[in-house]
């Protein structure tokens, strides 16, 4: 991160909870608003950011903590370069005084002197028209060149009036959609994985856990495979295979090795690694908000395109019915009518409006969207894919049943088991280090620690190696003997429970049983999808046969229940799935998932997801419940619907106004009038239906 290189900004006012600065260096070509902003929010304690580049004032509202009043001033100090870096100056953004100025002024033009009215008319329609030619010159015939000629061809009638009025509902026009869309794009806070809770240190050769907020710098931060990287860094040790997804877009891991610079946000997809940290904490965390904010604002979702693409399409059609209806007639006032009703406003505009107001929706009611073509995909999904534990179940496993091997006592056998498990958080191991918790029992401390993705997890303890997993892991894996306990394991395993293997260095200390619960929702969650159009529902589990057989019984509710998949099985039975023609959604948990999330369609992860397994979802639910997963059905059903009624009711009304323009009916300054209020008037009941609670939604809100 680099400061500034001009003179910071200064304070012009201030109240309790609200301060506005003057900062000469927003009027630099290169800012980029929108990161700035993002940034700016994403301090502590801070609610809105307003920036007029223009004025080169931003009005920051905070929460009157003298504290994070202090961070917000020191803040300005370590401003990312992304802020001002980029390529050409953006374009500005239109205000409520700007749309009252230019309104008061065309209201005003009929009463001016002769020789007045031309010079306020061709003031307010120069950058109109400034902006039809280089849009004609550059892009070719958008709706921009359609302002151009009527507010053009208008003045040198010498029809002030009418150019003025023009002119005013450009500006008004773009201060609407500008209003809609920052209202909309306020969703974007939210459009980020939880930051890490906790983050493994080594102090003085001990390895320990401690809140994210307490790493410090210099810090030997230690990061294992499907873990986040919360610090920024130099690799000290270790390699490791880096997914910087969530931060540059870029979908291919990259190799990090010693010596390399490492940014918070990555995740470790494979190996591990030890980085010296360079910043940490919130510094961290919000240049990585803001990264995603700017990133998944720019983002255009495929009917974004598509309904951009016909806009500019008809574009041509109307001035082409502008020239032959003038040809035909002669009347030129019924040909400016007629290029005054531009198509491309009703077809463009409710798209981005639709979406973005509908990923807020979806926000407010515990299902993160991260993208407007995880909406969109969401609605065509006819195949869903489930993880089982934590997924289709509670992930809340208890020990049941304990067989002890080598260990000489159950509260041994914990303690050995729970040194391991204590870092990755994964159901199985969390069940272990509850039990051991609930005995007031303490691990050992383990060094060394490794994750084999869907096999299980290994430490140094005492100077010996100990393993913790599958028994494919322990037995196939590692070699180890567990004949010693099969007849019982298998009886266990038709019990329906899950068993971990515990082994240190070649010898089998022994085997945990657990128990997991169906999630009481899921059966009217199914019910319900199979309801909305999804044809085929498949559980796919790395549990033993035995395991996912009992699991089925309890709940019979899958065409297909695959077990005993690694994690590139189960990506291998998404894309089957793809090659019988089903268009498919993963819904998971753990970094297991994380493989099946890149191959499907859409990829959804449970709100206790962390890492690789939320970096690699495009959909979070951020409740505990699968509950949130009809929500995103309907919303995103709902989408479609909204965009084909915006889409018919834009093109038939603006067709009808054709007809009556045509007829010349109506003045251009009416034709503008109307043809502005038929586009409002579908953005805001588009956005007034994308904001309510859907059927589902209010059917489990009741329920709940």
């Amino acid at each position: 991160m680099t400061k500034s290189q001009t003179r910071g900004p200064r304070i012009v006012h201030e109240t309790s909870k609200r301060i506005r600065f003057r900062w000469n260096r927003l009027l630099a070509p290169d800012l980029e608003p929108d990161y700035l902003e993002a940034w700016l929010c994403s301090l502590p304690g801070v609610k809105e950011v307003r920036i007029n580049p223009q004025g080169r004032s931003i009005i920051i509202r905070y929460d009157g903590d003298a504290q994070n009043r202090q961070g917000i001033l020191t803040g300005f100090t370590r401003v990312p370069r992304q802020a001002f870096g980029r390529i050409s100056p953006a374009p500005a953004k239109r205000r409520i005084i700007d749309a009252a100025f230019h309104s008061a002024l065309a209201a005003g033009v009929a009463f001016l002197p002769p020789s007045a009215q031309g010079i306020v008319a061709t003031t307010m329609g120069a950058p109109a028209i400034l902006k039809g030619a280089d849009t004609l010159v550059s892009e070719g015939l958008k709706a921009s060149v359609l302002d151009m000629v009527t507010i053009g061809t208008s003045l040198l009638r010498a029809d002030f009036s009418t150019a003025a009025a023009i002119s005013a509902m450009v500006v008004v026009g773009d201060y609407l959609r500008t209003m809609t869309d920052d209202r909309s794009n306020s969703l974007l806070k939210s459009l980020t994985a939880a930051p890490a809770n906790e983050v493994w240190v080594e102090r003085k050769g001990r390895q320990k856990g401690v809140g994210f907020e307490k790493v410090r710098v210099g810090d030997i931060v230690l990061c294992g495979a499907g873990e986040l990287v919360a610090v920024d860094g130099k690799v000290l040790e270790g390699e490791a295979m880096l997914d910087k997804s969530s931060i540059t877009g870029e979908s291919a891991p990259v190799l990090a090795r010693p010596g390399d610079e490492i940014i918070s946000g990555s995740v470790v997809a494979e190996g591990c690694l030890k980085i010296s940290a360079k910043q940490t904490g919130a510094e961290t965390n919000m240049a990585r908000i803001a990264e995603l904010m700017t990133r998944a604002r720019k983002q255009q979702s495929d009917t974004e395109k598509k309904s951009a693409r016909l806009a500019d399409a008809l574009t041509p059609i109307t001035l082409g019915l502008g020239a032959l209806l003038y040809a035909a007639t002669g009347d030129l006032e019924r040909a400016l009518s007629v290029l005054t009703i531009d198509f491309a406003c009703a077809v463009k505009f409710p798209a981005p409006v639709v979406l973005k107001t509908s990923m807020y929706t979806a926000a407010k009611e515990g299902v993160l969207f991260k993208s407007g073509t995880a909406l969109e995909t969401l609605s065509e999904v006819d195949a869903v894919v489930f993880d089982k534990t934590g997924t289709l179940t509670r992930g809340e496993l208890s020990i049941t049943d304990i067989l002890l091997c080598a260990s000489k006592s159950e509260e041994a056998f914990l303690r050995l088991a729970a040194a391991v498990e204590d870092r990755y958080g994964h159901p199985i191991g969390l069940g272990v280090i509850r039990e051991a918790e609930k005995r007031g029992l303490t691990p050992h401390l383990a060094t060394n620690l490794d994750l084999s993705i869907a096999h299980g997890v290994s430490g140094m303890v005492d100077g010996k190696l100990v393993r913790v997993g599958s028994r494919h892991f322990i037995s196939d894996d590692c070699g180890i003997d567990c004949s010693a306990v099969s007849a019982k394991a298998e009886t266990l395993r038709t019990e329906g429970k899950s068993l971990v293997y515990v082994a240190r260095d070649d010898k089998l200390e022994g085997v945990a049983a657990l128990l997991d619960t169906v999630r009481p929702e899921a059966e009217q969650v199914v019910a319900s999808l199979k309801g909305s159009g999804i044809r085929k529902f498949v559980m796919l589990t790395g549990d033993h046969a035995g395991t996912a057989d009992a699991f089925v019984k309890q709940f019979p509710h899958m065409d297909e229940v695959l077990a005993e998949l690694t994690p590139e099985q189960k990506a291998d039975m998404v894309k089957k799935l793809h090659d019988d023609g089903y268009k498919v959604a993963v819904v998971g948990d753990g970094v297991n998932d994380a493989p099946a999330f890149t191959a499907a369609d859409v990829g959804i992860c449970m709100s206790q997801s962390t890492g690789l397994a939320r970096e690699s979802a495009q959909i979070v639910l951020t409740q505990n419940t699968l509950s949130g997963l009809l929500i995103a059905r309907a919303i995103s059903q709902r989408v479609n619907h909204v965009l084909q009624n915006c889409f018919n009711t834009g093109v038939g009304v603006n067709i009808g106004l054709l007809g009556v323009a045509s007829a010349g009916l109506i003045t251009p300054t009416t034709a503008a009038a109307l043809h502005n209020l038929n586009t409002f008037a579908i953005l805001g009941a588009a956005t007034w239906v994308s904001s309510r609670k859907t059927t589902h939604e209010a059917q489990i809100t009741q329920d709940g």
